[in-house]
């Protein structure tokens, strides 16, 4: 492959414009070749700022789709349009980075995966989260054994007044839910992906809407029209995985919660355990000479990934790093595509048992 591959963007918004474009502008292994959003003038706007002379906005998806230039194609769309734009990509020889969550629905992800494997073309989704310096260091202490058995693990996206009120804020058929697949799914993969543990078994879940029915001058993005949300604000969810792990999750756009918790993970192992906060440190618990001891690794600085007006930070810079030397290697397969499959059948499973009341089998 060559050392300078063409990128072509479909979607520009928040999410492109502070994370996946500015790195990708920065990279001398990355060439922006082509720009796609359906409002034709943030698409402009994002040539100026981030292309270079010959990118260009294309005039329709086929446009983009259609050209045998492209080498990878980066997806930052609502997350309906997720599994047919990713699929439509790889069936056209690209490899794509697909912005979380995977999909609405784990037969939506299973389209992807297999559309990656049958084009031999890379697919990664994008939960930036496992970047930071304490998943880093978190994920070393798991290989290294330091948890020994790990039986239990706890993820928390937890928000006490921060419902997003623009764009496609709030609408179920465009987004497939709330925190849970929004917040929560970056939660579970960290959990999951520290624990090593992607087979589910079963999953028991809630979902509120309590809050989001009756609008809140607090909101951290100022109030919403109830009537224009069909989302949950708080959802619930107690997995057990195929080799007994108890997995729980917390997600919350509005909760009245002391504490706010966002890609937080807690991890209870035989040997020791862990807590992972946004923050950058983690705490881990031990037994030392017959006594039970709680040790404080303050690590260094980690800035949250899309800090407004603010530059991409370094996990999402890590992510990226991560990608292009997969990319640039020649590899067509991301082994963290398939774990990501995992989280969505979470997603959808704690979703079927919160609105039938039973539980969901895997």
């Amino acid at each position: 492959m060559d050392s300078i591959l063409n990128a072509a963007f479909i979607g520009c918004g928040a999410i492109a414009r502070k994370k996946h474009l500015p790195l990708s502008a920065s990279d001398p292994h990355l060439h922006i070749k082509v720009l796609f959003d359906v409002n034709k003038e943030t698409a402009e706007k994002c040539r100026i700022q981030f292309g270079s002379d010959d990118t260009i906005v294309a005039k329709s998806l086929e446009d983009v789709f259609s050209r045998d230039d492209i080498d990878v194609a980066f997806i930052a769309t609502p997350n309906s349009t997720h599994a047919e734009y990713t699929v439509k990509a790889l069936n056209s020889k690209m490899h794509v980075i697909c912005e979380k969550p995977m999909a609405l629905n784990a037969s939506e992800a299973r389209e992807m995966l297999d559309a990656s494997v049958q084009n031999e073309r890379m697919l990664h989704i994008s939960y930036q989260n496992r970047y930071t310096n304490q998943a880093l260091y978190a994920r070393r202490l798991y290989e290294e054994g330091f948890f020994s058995d790990i039986y239990y693990a706890k993820a928390y996206a937890l928000r006490r007044r921060a419902v997003p009120t623009w764009g496609a804020a709030g609408n179920k058929a465009l987004l497939g839910g709330g925190p849970l697949i929004d917040i929560g799914s970056h939660a579970l993969d960290l959990a999951m992906w520290l624990s090593d543990n992607f087979e589910p078994d079963y999953a028991v879940g809630t979902a509120y809407d309590k809050i989001m029915k009756q609008g809140s001058e607090a909101n951290l993005w100022g109030n919403w029209n109830p009537d224009k949300m069909n989302i949950e604000d708080c959802s619930l969810g107690f997995v057990v995985m195929k080799n007994g792990m108890t997995l729980t999750v917390e997600a919350s756009y509005a909760l009245n919660t002391k504490w706010e918790r966002e890609a937080s993970v807690d991890l209870y192992g035989t040997a020791a355990g862990i807590s992972l906060r946004e923050e950058d440190h983690v705490t881990l618990i031990h037994e030392v000479g017959g006594k039970m001891c709680m040790t404080e690794n303050k690590l260094q600085e980690t800035r949250r990934s899309l800090t407004p007006e603010g530059e991409a930070a370094s996990a999402s810079a890590r992510e990226h790093q991560a990608i292009m030397k997969m990319l640039l290697s020649g590899e067509t397969v991301d082994p963290s595509a398939q774990q990501a499959f995992a989280v969505a059948r979470i997603v959808e499973g704690i979703y079927s048992s919160a609105a039938k009341k039973q539980p969901f089998y895997f």
